[in-house]
């Protein structure tokens, strides 16, 4: 008797774009393994998103927010409501090839790793890679594999350090392990922090590189590029704070400290080209002083999860040299 299929959610995150969500649904009902749930967790639209979904796709599961409360909260909304065996997390600017599922969860057979990445390319540029999975670069920001190469040529990576939040598989098992997403967060490196939440406490992740994602590129975001290099400072030092053992706090510090400036140079710059320098320097202090405010509940994390983690010092220094050089 043939063992039956592992079940799959999808969760899917939305706010507002209309055309997007209907675009990434659209390519759920196209694939060849088709979802057993799809979860749309409307995070306060105000452009009739939740409506649209309700009169146009009456089978999904949808989660009507009332206000708009940031990515991980309404991803964590969605994986409450999930029920599957797996649970795929897929951004509403997404869309995918017709054998993506399939794909992952044959990846997942063989590989039995518990968190599995697509492939994703450029929705405009098929021939660019966006994300062969997600590794940790040496200063401990998490950037995606291939990010901008072309398809053609390219090296998949043999191992990977976790997956997106936007496009990325996961066992039941992890979230039941380590929790959600970490609300504080927000949006951006929120995956990342998961992923390395799982990585301590001994699960593994994959590359599907025969599953295909394709993505338009923070489109939901609308073009905030401040807004989006403010959350990667703070949460750059939230996971950091967090997930790095002591030992290698004090072996990475050079590489940490180093990368914790950049990114506040880089929310400093995108801040005064849109805002001036004055109102920069105030924001950017300001979310200095998030930071600290945070320390305290970050603290109290860090000693869980510290205290949870399984995998030993060898395997974590193997698994941070796969971003060795990448960013």
């Amino acid at each position: 008797m043939s063992t039956p299929r592992p079940t799959v959610s999808v969760v899917i995150p939305t706010w507002n774009r209309q055309d997007l969500v209907r675009d990434c649904l659209a390519s759920l009902a196209e694939q060849t393994c088709v979802p057993d749930e799809i979860v749309v967790v409307d995070d306060g639209s105000t452009d009739g998103t939740a409506d649209i979904v309700a009169a146009e796709f009456p089978a999904v599961h949808l989660v009507a927010l009332p206000e708009n409360g940031g990515f991980a909260r309404a991803v964590n909304a969605g994986l409450r409501a999930a029920t599957g065996d797996w649970i795929f997390l897929l951004n509403n600017d997404m869309t995918l090839d017709p054998a993506c599922i399939v794909r992952m969860l044959e990846c997942a057979e063989t590989t039995g790793a518990d968190m599995i990445a697509p492939l994703v390319l450029w929705r405009d540029d098929p021939a660019t890679i966006y994300s062969a999975g997600d590794l940790i670069a040496q200063g401990g920001r998490p950037v995606a594999c291939g990010f901008r190469a072309p398809r053609e040529g390219f090296t998949m990576p043999d191992e990977i350090f976790g997956v997106s939040g936007g496009a990325g598989m996961f066992r039941r098992d992890v979230f039941d392990r380590v929790g959600l997403l970490d609300e504080s967060f927000g949006a951006y490196f929120e995956d990342a922090d998961l992923c390395f939440r799982a990585r301590l406490a001994g699960f593994t992740a994959a590359l599907a590189p025969a599953a295909i994602a394709y993505h338009i590129g923070s489109a939901s975001i609308a073009g905030k590029t401040w807004w989006r290099s403010q959350q990667c400072f703070k949460n750059h030092a939230l996971l950091v704070i967090k997930n790095y053992p002591a030992p290698f706090l004090r072996r990475h510090g050079r590489a940490l400290i180093a990368e914790h400036f950049h990114q506040k140079r880089q929310c400093f710059r995108a801040l005064r080209t849109e805002f001036g320098a004055l109102f920069a320097s105030w924001m950017t202090i300001t979310t200095w002083c998030r930071i600290l405010g945070a320390l305290p509940s970050v603290l109290a994390e860090r000693k869980i999860i510290q205290s949870a983690r399984t995998i030993s010092d060898e395997e974590l220094t193997r698994l941070l040299a796969l971003g060795r050089d990448a960013g």
